[in-house]
């Protein structure tokens, strides 16, 4: 996720936009069309109650929508904004900076999660579904590649924007100098590396890390589109390279997502990816016009990666108990919601600040 810093207003609105896009499609959609997966989540006996209305703005459109086109817009975000926090700083700056912004933030909400999931189980005189081997490899962004099960639902997304960062580091020369080949030169090794992963044999039990890695060459490909589109704003690419560069990446992209592991999806997620697109695009055209931020939607993206990461299953934990209370299941929403944006907000101020601060300043060797 991007630094305070690096703030520009037309990514800003969009951070906030992403935000809330993602909270609606777990809270209105995914516990509800999802409730074996949710109860398994927080250890809860499945929820057989009716499902709110809002569930029917979901059907109308495309499987997931919401979700991935939330996700898609935080992708191109970060591949837009990251990389800008190379220029000036070393590649040790940079890594020290990315570990403070991101780690303590989603430790502290990991532990949010984790204390939830443990009062539901519990309510419900169910063990705690997560154990410690989890935790650990939920807190270095392994758990995909072992192939554990989520504890939060969100980090896999998290793991990949690791990964970007570390492509990011291996390539830092040609970030900082806002070149776009050595981009496509990286787009097309992560499609050949979906490729192999795909058709070369793994040895039994790797099959989960074989579909998460190629799940991240997929997306970090994708977060490389917002890569091009920094480099045509910083004006080091021209406008050939950057339409050029900009629809071969999104191209292979296109190959990758429908040859991997979400390939049942290739259709609803390649419209939600491609709208995100449009939007950022259509912003970015427009960003010298785009000078402030609504004050509502900017208060939704100072807080948007603790929100990110503490609505998702701690916000399942809560609504169940809710549920279970009697509580109708709009009013559920409404209440989970609010004490998601509370914890966002507490998590930002105690957490996210102090570290990003930390991070400004040893990311660049000083005040």
């Amino acid at each position: 996720m991007p630094s305070a810093s690096s703030r520009i207003a037309f990514a800003q609105a969009l951070r906030g936009l992403a935000a809330v896009s993602v909270l609606l499609s777990h809270y209105t959609q995914h516990f509800w069309t999802n409730r074996t997966t949710a109860g398994a989540l927080v250890g809860a006996p499945i929820w057989d109650g009716p499902s709110p209305g809002v569930l029917a703005l979901h059907l109308a459109l495309p499987p997931g929508f919401a979700g991935h086109f939330g996700v898609a817009v935080f992708f191109l975000i970060s591949g837009f904004v990251v990389p800008l926090s190379l220029v000036g700083r070393g590649r040790a700056g940079f890594a020290l900076g990315r570990v403070l912004r991101i780690w303590p933030t989603y430790a502290a909400g990991l532990l949010v999660t984790m204390a939830a999931v443990w009062g539901c189980a519990r309510h419900f005189g169910n063990p705690v579904p997560f154990g410690i081997g989890q935790w650990l490899a939920h807190l270095l962004f392994v758990q995909d590649v072992l192939g554990l099960p989520t504890i939060d639902g969100i980090s896999w997304t998290l793991a990949i924007e690791v990964r970007f960062y570390l492509l990011c580091l291996l390539i830092a020369p040609a970030i900082r100098a806002g070149r776009v080949r050595p981009l496509l030169v990286a787009g097309l090794v992560l499609a050949g590396l979906s490729a192999i992963a795909a058709t070369i044999p793994w040895p039994p039990g790797w099959e989960a890390a074989r579909e998460e890695l190629a799940l991240s060459a997929q997306m970090i490909t994708f977060m490389l589109v917002g890569t091009v589109f920094a480099a045509f704003r910083r004006g080091t690419a021209g406008g050939a390279a950057f339409l050029g560069t900009g629809a071969v990446l999104l191209g292979l992209f296109g190959l990758q997502w429908a040859g991997g592991m979400m390939g049942w999806q290739t259709v609803s997620g390649l419209t939600a990816y491609g709208c995100a697109l449009a939007l950022f695009g259509g912003l970015f055209a427009i960003r010298h016009r785009i000078r402030r931020v609504p004050a509502p939607l900017d208060a939704l993206a100072r807080i948007s990666y603790p929100l990110y990461v503490v609505h998702a299953v701690a916000g399942y934990a809560v609504m169940r108990l809710l549920l279970e209370a009697g509580t109708p299941a709009g009013a559920a929403i409404l209440a989970t919601t609010a004490l998601a944006l509370a914890a966002a907000t507490l998590l930002h101020l105690l957490v996210e600040v102090p570290t990003q601060r930390a991070g400004h300043l040893v990311s660049r060797g000083g005040p």
